[in-house]
């Protein structure tokens, strides 16, 4: 065994081993480097040592080794060991076996070097080889060398995948390649390798080869040749290239101009860097430059393209090798301005990036769709101001296409038949259904005409006016229904307008007769009263204008009612002098009749005040107020008409007209009573009416 000071100077990591692996002695540089005491190490199985703890595959590893070494087998392989930092380094490790002078193993040696660096340069080393063979390989591009005189070829790896593809030889020959090089071409290329070396300059050649797969290529093969001190040709080295896709890019691409020039569609070639190179006869018609004027020239420039994007994110997208597609304004060459489809394709020949664009006219297409916008939004505003609306009906499907307006935002834009007739009135159903058998009738016109109710989810009835026309395909007995289109209008509006002026009509003949009827009785009280024929027309004519002062307020109403205090003002408007009558009490609405017969009671009241009463003094007054109660299941009103400042008031010995009028008319024509009551002071007449029920509105006052 070697002594410890010698194998401490040695630089390499040594140590000593029983054959079953325990560590007998160890270095200093093993120390140094490890961060190991002595005591840590000797003792303890070789495996067990701290440098080889980080990796159980290691630990296996090395134990097998000593194994091995004990067994009279020397070992060698690389390892990592940890260092006192706590950094892996890359160690060559050997383990052999000392044997004493009888043949027996005495003890093991273990012996490292640090190959860290020369692991890192290969590993570096590998990964450029790599980075160049993939190069190659997506470049399809390869290398390889020809020794003249030993007629050896080497080849890169993707040289071998361009001539034998996957079936690569384990060895490959000069006599090999050339058998694969097509008959047609093998002597120019033989004569060319030829020249190159005997006139020392470059060989360059394309030609065809046909590999063992059967498939033919095209390839680009360039080289120079090296010579010895003493002139002697040596060696050819050299690249090859795979060209078959660019050459079939090439021959599509002149196919392609040829059906460019054959298109009646516009379609122009174009390079990022020399402008337009081919400009067909669709691009000539469309736009009116003629192909000298237009070659050369940017294809932008020369129409005035305005693109929905930035012009460089196009140019950014085909220099990526992508496509774009969108619609163009162009200007043509007498400055009309032209809408069109265009897409724009980048194309790589002869190693230049080139730019081919197909558009199609969209213009009158475009001009079209704007057309039927606007007269969509013309229909669509009609619809929703008359409520028309449409439907479309698909035989084949069943399907009914439904507008919004007026049964689509009810039922759905997309019904059946049976879902539109659920909601058909039942009444009216049977004849709908009739009407829509007979508008399906082969042998009729198609047309449709029918007005029906429908009753909508919230229990409303609403009528609907439907005309349409079923449209036919096929001849005699194959004829039959395909599509029924047609208009929907919702009439209820119409219908209840028809229905009210039926009702106002009726209503109108009654009143009309009642009132001709109270016009002659008037007539025949007043003419029995008068005391002459003048006295008689000025109290007739009167009466009658207090009738027609209530028909003008229920007029303006449609004979809905009138306000009572319009009421008081139409027929106090003779009687009263400027300030003498006051009002007090809320808005009330008076029913029809009731406003007519209190019209009448109020006009008798202020032409007996003007005339007997406290109107007839320029100091009287008159104090109207009223109020309205509620009455078990009624409302009832209650005026009351108060005279002060007249002159004394007695009570008259007979009755006359005016007075008999209003006790006659409330009681009899209306639901009421009447109180009249003639004190000294002055008159006063306590009116109670049976209203409609309506809830009182605000209150209102009138007075000086």
């Amino acid at each position: 065994m070697l002594p410890r000071d010698i194998i401490d100077h040695i630089a390499a990591f040594v140590g000593v081993l029983d054959p079953d692996g325990t560590v007998v002695e160890v270095n200093e540089t093993t120390l140094r480097v490890s961060g190991s005491s002595r005591s840590e190490i000797v003792g303890r199985k070789f495996w067990e040592c701290g440098w080889f703890g980080h990796d159980p595959r290691a630990i296996g590893q090395i134990r097998e080794a000593v194994e091995r070494a004990a067994g009279g087998e020397s070992v060698r392989f690389d390892a990592t060991a940890r260092t006192a930092s706590g950094d892996l380094m890359a160690i060559d490790l050997m383990i052999y076996p000392i044997r004493d002078e009888a043949g027996r193993i005495t003890s093991l040696i273990p012996s490292a070097i640090d190959i860290t660096e020369r692991k890192r340069f290969e590993t570096d080393l590998q990964r450029s080889l790599d980075l160049l063979e993939r190069a190659q390989r997506i470049g399809h591009l390869g290398h390889w060398s020809y020794d003249i005189a030993t007629e050896k070829l080497e080849w890169s790896a993707e040289a071998r995948r361009i001539f034998f593809s996957d079936r690569q030889p384990a060895e490959v020959s000069a006599e090999m390649v050339t058998r694969l090089i097509h008959p047609d071409d093998v002597d120019r290329v033989r004569a060319g390798m030829i020249a190159a070396v005997m006139e020392r300059h470059s060989f360059s050649a394309s030609y065809r080869i046909r590999r063992d797969d059967g498939e033919e290529r095209i390839i680009e093969v360039e080289a120079d040749p090296d010579y010895s001190p003493d002139g002697q040709p040596v060696r050819f080295f050299g690249i090859v290239r795979d060209v078959t896709q660019a050459h079939l890019r090439e021959r599509q691409l002149t196919e392609q101009q040829q059906l460019v020039d054959l298109s009646l569609e516009p379609i122009l070639c174009w390079s990022l860097d020399d402008g337009l190179l081919h400009w067909n006869p669709g691009c000539q018609k469309l736009y009116g430059y003629s192909r000298e004027e237009a070659l050369g020239r940017a294809p932008q420039e020369l129409l005035s393209s305005q693109f929905p994007v930035p012009v460089s994110e196009i140019r950014e997208l085909l220099q990526a090798g992508e496509s774009w597609t969108g619609e163009v304004t162009q200007t043509t060459r007498d400055g009309r301005q032209v809408m069109v489809e265009a897409r724009i394709d980048p194309v790589i020949s002869e190693e230049r990036r080139i730019v081919m664009e197909a558009h199609r006219d969209i213009t009158a297409h475009r001009q079209a769709e704007r057309d039927l916008k606007i007269s969509e939004e013309r229909l669509a505003i009609a619809a929703e101001l008359t409520g028309l609306g449409t439907y479309d009906r698909d035989f084949a499907t069943g399907l009914i296409q439904l507008s919004p307006e007026p049964c689509g935002k009810v039922l759905g834009e997309t019904v059946t038949l049976e879902r539109m007739l659920s909601k058909v009135h039942p009444a009216d159903l049977p004849g709908v259904r009739a009407a829509v058998a007979q508008s399906e009738d082969p042998s009729g016109s198609g047309l449709y005409e029918e007005e029906h109710r429908i009753v909508l989810p919230s229990g409303e009835v609403r009528w609907i006016s439907v005309n349409g026309r079923t449209f036919f395909e096929g001849e005699g007995s194959e004829r039959h229904p395909v599509r029924a289109i047609g208009a929907l209008l919702d009439v209820t509006d119409r219908r209840m307008f028809d229905e009210q002026q039926r009702l106002l009509m009726g209503e109108l003949n009654h009143r009309v007769r009642n009132t001709l009827s109270v016009v002659q009785a008037i007539a025949s009280q007043t003419l029995r009263s008068a005391r002459d024929p003048r006295s008689f027309v000025e109290d007739f004519k009167g009466r009658i204008q207090s009738i027609a002062s209530a028909h003008k307020l229920l007029n303006e109403t449609t004979w809905q009612g009138a306000n009572l205090t319009d009421l008081l003002r139409e027929q106090l408007a003779s009687s009263c002098g400027s300030g003498q009558v006051y009002t007090d009490g809320p808005e009330v609405w008076l029913p029809p009749q009731v406003a007519l017969n209190l019209g009448l009671v109020l006009y008798e009241l202020g032409t007996n005040a003007r005339k007997y009463g406290a109107l007839s003094a320029p100091g009287g007054r008159v104090q109207i107020s009223w109020e309205v109660r509620r009455e078990d299941d009624k409302s009832v009103l209650r005026l009351d008409w108060r005279e002060f400042g007249g002159p004394p008031v007695r009570p008259p010995a007979a009755r006359g007209f005016g007075m008999g009028l209003i006790e006659r008319t409330i009681g009899s024509t209306v639901e009421g009573e009447t109180e009249i009551k003639f004190l000294p002071e002055g008159l006063q007449c306590a009116i109670e009416l049976a209203l409609a029920n309506s809830p009182p509105q605000r209150p209102t006052s009138v007075g000086p």
